[in-house]
């Protein structure tokens, strides 16, 4: 017996930008599984030396479809790419490409955007903002349009510290449309300098944009049936289509196979501070509820009232604080080590900023280059030092959303849940207290295991071995580190005070 959701997109076609990312890779798996979805049209920018039909090939074959493969279903059938790259104008597709969508879409879930946090400004506005402009004015042309999706995040708006489902675009200063205006006029060097005083107030770039787009789709898009999402720290699936599935080293992901390598062993953050994180199956299923929402609802439209907004965030029903997740993650380490660790695996977490700096010279630092020189004996390539001066940026880039609170409202999230028939509820899960955390971190470390490291079931007696091996070898490290010690403050005792 087929739902709501499903009664929505069946027959219908759905345009999607970000599809080859990491949620967009699970929304349209979910999509094609769920959905008797016409077909699915994905913004594919061009490749040097790969034509777009052989990236689509490249893109079906990942491990996410293969619960689709196996069905006999042929994707290709399904998914048609659109060339096209939203660092250009009108998102850089041709005229002919551009009648077929205005011509067959139905619905838009709009998730391109550049997600590093040190983007200059000025491909930032142009990747976060511009292209949300280009794709609104798309939309106003699409002859069969229901529904448009805008993928923001929980963390746009991080001028303030409680966040609820509404608009704070009077804290930017400027308009979506001015800001794109003025990077035009000004270009890339003049703009990009700019942001220490545009962005001072977001932290960074990515931030400072993604509320631009916020405004861009309250003012531009305000006539179209659309509505915002919100997501908080988007990770690993859960259940669907596979448990833990990560498609990139990015966020907590990275730090976690990072950690479980026994490279990263400190980290600076807020203990007992909320863990905004929510997983990307579930992610995908609230987008898909949105857009039925969305179209359905169409007193918003009459009225013009400000697009709805779906926060979506750790709340207290179910809360999950970075203590519990660390705390968990330690427990559930020896049960599944990495055989490729090149040291025992642990964490130091720190509230302050100096501690953590000092930790970080004592145990990444001078570990670093302690290897490196040994590397250089043997006549290979240093990397440590390279290596420790990537995870120190990304830990310095997420640093502020680790170390400050946030609080986030979800009444239209929770509304959109209530009003969802059983059946839409068992298909389209998107309700944080289903969570299990353990059960989930579980699946987080098994899929870190799988998709990252590349180690099946088959490594983990290996690399149990190596964690016994490796545990040994810390001790004895830090026996002999507390004897030198020890040594040195007896040394200086009994020359000055004995």
């Amino acid at each position: 017996m087929s739902s709501d959701i499903q009664n929505f997109y069946r027959n219908k076609t759905v345009f999607v930008t970000g599809g080859t990312g990491f949620m967009g890779l699970v929304l349209i798996e979910k999509l094609l599984r769920s959905t008797e979805v016409k077909r699915v049209y994905i913004l594919v920018r061009p490749k040097k030396g790969k034509s777009i039909e052989e990236r689509l090939t490249d893109f079906c074959q990942c491990v996410i479809f293969e619960g689709l493969r196996n069905t006999g279903a042929k994707l290709t059938d399904r998914i048609q790419p659109i060339l096209g790259d939203c660092q250009y104008d009108n998102l850089g597709i041709s005229a002919e490409d551009r009648q077929v969508l205005i011509t067959e879409v139905n619905v838009v879930i709009h998730l391109a955007a550049t997600v590093r946090f040190d983007e200059p400004l000025h491909k930032a506005v142009r990747l976060n903002v511009r292209a949300t402009l280009d794709l609104l004015e798309l939309a106003k042309e699409m002859q069969n349009l229901e529904s448009f999706v805008h993928v923001s995040s929980a963390y746009a708006n991080c001028v303030v510290q409680s966040i609820d489902e509404k608009y704070y675009n009077r804290k930017l200063g400027i308009s979506a449309v001015k800001m794109c205006e003025v990077a035009n006029s000004l270009g890339p060097e003049t703009t990009n300098k700019l942001s220490t005083v545009l962005c001072a107030a977001y932290d960074n770039t990515y931030t400072f944009t993604k509320s631009l787009a916020e405004d861009a789709v309250l003012n531009e898009g305000r006539a179209l049936p659309i509505s915002i999402f919100r997501p908080a720290i988007v990770i690993q699936t859960y259940k669907e289509p596979l448990t833990g599935w990560v498609g990139n080293y990015y966020g907590p992901s990275a730090a976690l196979y990072a950690c479980a390598r026994g490279v990263l062993r400190v980290m600076q953050m807020q203990s007992e501070h909320r863990a905004h994180l929510v997983p990307a199956d579930l992610c995908a299923s609230l987008m898909l509820a949105i857009g039925w929402e969305t179209a359905r609802s169409d007193q918003r439209q009459r009225l013009n009232l400000a697009p709805p907004i779906y926060n979506y965030a750790n709340d207290d029903e179910n809360p999950l604080y970075w203590r519990q997740y660390m705390s968990t993650i330690v427990g559930r380490g020896p049960e599944l080590p990495l055989a490729k660790m090149i040291w025992f695996p642990f964490m130091i977490t720190v509230s302050k900023k100096w501690v953590y700096d000092i930790l970080t010279f004592f145990y990444h630092i001078i570990p670093g280059a302690i290897i490196d020189v040994l590397l250089t004996l043997k006549g290979k390539r240093r990397r440590m030092i390279r290596l420790y001066r990537g995870i120190h940026k990304l830990t310095k880039a997420t640093e502020f959303f680790i170390v400050n609170e946030f609080q986030f409202t979800m009444d239209n999230t929770k509304a959109l849940w209530d009003s969802l028939s059983a059946r839409d509820k068992d298909i389209f899960n998107f309700d944080l207290r289903s969570i299990n955390w353990k059960e989930y971190i579980k699946f987080s470390l098994s899929g870190m295991r799988l998709y990252l490291g590349g180690e099946g079931p088959e490594t983990i007696p290996r690399g149990k071995i190596m964690f016994k091996r490796f545990l040994f070898l810390h001790r004895l490290t830090q026996l002999l580190v507390i004897t030198l010690f020890v040594s040195l403050i007896w040394c200086v005792a009994s020359k000055f005070f004995l």
